[in-house]
């Protein structure tokens, strides 16, 4: 298992277009992060549709709900652009409310963005995590009351875990998961609808996210 890890704070990246040589052969996918004296190349980059069932108003998990995304090492987001069926969804202040069609609206766009770690997992696959903030964009309207709004912005914290299932029929599956913190003062909405913490991920059914080996540091590697 292989881990490569930058511990410096909230990320002293470099820009890939800036940084010349083979991080700007590999495009803006590949950016340096220094590990203690060496410089260490990370590449992380992916987009897709993230699926999950959201309860019907019986509480039967039937509903689809598409939430897209896309991320690289300095940019990521994460979009649910419109609700065709009424769902029900338990919220972390006014409990479990009904929305109806075409009533949840969810955008939320990174303003800052760091690749805090690839590694390696067990089974092959490979996963980066990255930390940053964002901008939160939510409104979730019922048949009484409507929440929020689609252009009002609130900031909050993030944490994204990517992984990369490798090719082929017997590969693991690509996942994707958007863990973000709200906080009460700053994001009064969106701490409302979904709590201090919530991880926006699902099954995955469209797309590619694609992780590379750390170039330029030499990692040990154990059997798992």
């Amino acid at each position: 298992m292989s881990t490569v890890t930058s511990r410096v704070h909230r990320r002293q990246l470099l820009r890939a277009g800036a940084a010349g040589g083979l991080a700007a052969a590999l495009g803006a996918s590949a950016v340096p992060v220094q590990v203690g004296a060496e410089e260490v190349l990370m590449t992380a980059y992916g987009a897709g549709v993230n699926l999950k069932l959201m309860p019907d108003v019986d509480g039967a998990p039937v509903v689809p709900m598409r939430e897209s995304f896309a991320f690289d090492p300095i940019y990521a987001q994460c979009i649910v652009e419109d609700n065709a069926e009424r769902f029900a969804m338990d919220t972390f202040e006014m409990g479990r409310v009904v929305i109806e069609p075409h009533q949840f609206f969810m955008a939320m766009y990174a303003d800052s963005v760091g690749l805090d770690e690839i590694r390696q997992n067990a089974n092959g696959s490979w996963t980066a995590t990255m930390l940053g903030s964002l901008f939160c964009t939510t409104f979730a309207g019922t048949s009484s009351v409507a929440v929020g709004s689609r252009e009002a912005k609130e900031h909050a914290k993030f944490l994204i875990e990517a992984t990369d299932g490798g090719v082929g029929g017997g590969a693991p599956p690509d996942t994707f998961a958007f863990t973000v913190y709200f906080d009460s003062d700053e994001a009064p909405v969106n701490h409302g609808i979904f709590g201090p913490e919530f991880t926006f991920t699902g099954e995955m059914v469209a797309g590619k996210i694609t992780i590379g080996k750390p170039i330029g540091l030499t990692v040990a590697e154990t059997a798992p």
